[in-house]
């Protein structure tokens, strides 16, 4: 980790800091900068195991209410835009915080934003463009053992006559019965297929992020959203 996460008490604004830095460059000869100081902020635990914190999944909320996300969906290019748009929705409320402690406070204006946003994924007022996912190839189609999600759509593009090589991306859709439809094909998809349990799914795992320190494991969100 490139970095330094300090905590001081009763210290909030970036001068409070330059004694901490100068020693820092003394101590080691390295160049560092600040890069905010924070409000809060929130480690997210590894998918791995939820006992630890990682630290490449992380937001916080810096003194002028502007927010920093790392490794989160919202950041992620295979997100759906649908997706990432409600986590935004989530984490620029939860900014309105001013102490991490006052975050419990923040759950049910949270979950009305959450029970919004997948009420139009239900009632279909979600457009299709919304819920693609970019998959990045790291393969030719063909040579994966086991078919994926990604490779299956490549190779409906293959079969048209557009080719995708390892390190692109390709786009599509979920459908039901774990079929995809690769979004740059002839026909329109039909909307009627798409699997809107495969996108409530997406949508809970990645709201279930930002419930994380307001104290809500993911199992406890999918209570309340019941």
């Amino acid at each position: 980790v490139d970095g330094l996460w300090i905590q001081q008490t009763k210290k909030t604004k970036p001068d409070d800091f330059i004694p901490l830095l100068d020693e820092v460059v003394n101590r080691t000869g390295l160049a560092i900068a600040m890069d905010g100081v924070y409000r809060w902020v929130a480690f997210l635990p590894s998918r791995a195991d939820a006992r630890i914190p990682v630290p490449n999944r992380y937001f916080g909320v810096f003194q002028d209410g502007s927010l920093k996300v790392r490794g989160l969906e919202a950041r992620r290019r295979d997100t759906a835009p649908w997706v990432a748009r409600m986590q935004m929705d989530l984490l620029e409320y939860m900014a309105l915080a001013e102490d991490a402690d006052d975050l419990p406070d923040y759950i049910p204006g949270a979950m009305a934003i959450l029970r919004r946003h997948l009420a139009d994924l239900r009632f279909g007022r979600v457009e299709p463009a919304d819920l693609l996912v970019a998959l990045r190839l790291s393969r030719e189609p063909q040579e994966y053992r086991g078919k994926t999600a990604g490779a299956r759509a490549a190779m409906q593009l293959q079969a048209i006559g557009k080719s995708l090589r390892p390190g692109q991306r390709v786009r599509l859709l979920y459908l039901y019965g774990g079929e995809v439809q690769a979004w740059d094909m002839p026909q329109k998809p039909d909307i009627r297929r798409i699997d809107k349990a495969r996108y409530y799914e997406l949508a809970v795992r990645a709201a279930s992020a930002v419930f994380h320190p307001m104290g809500l494991t993911e199992n406890e969100l999918r209570a309340w959203l019941k």
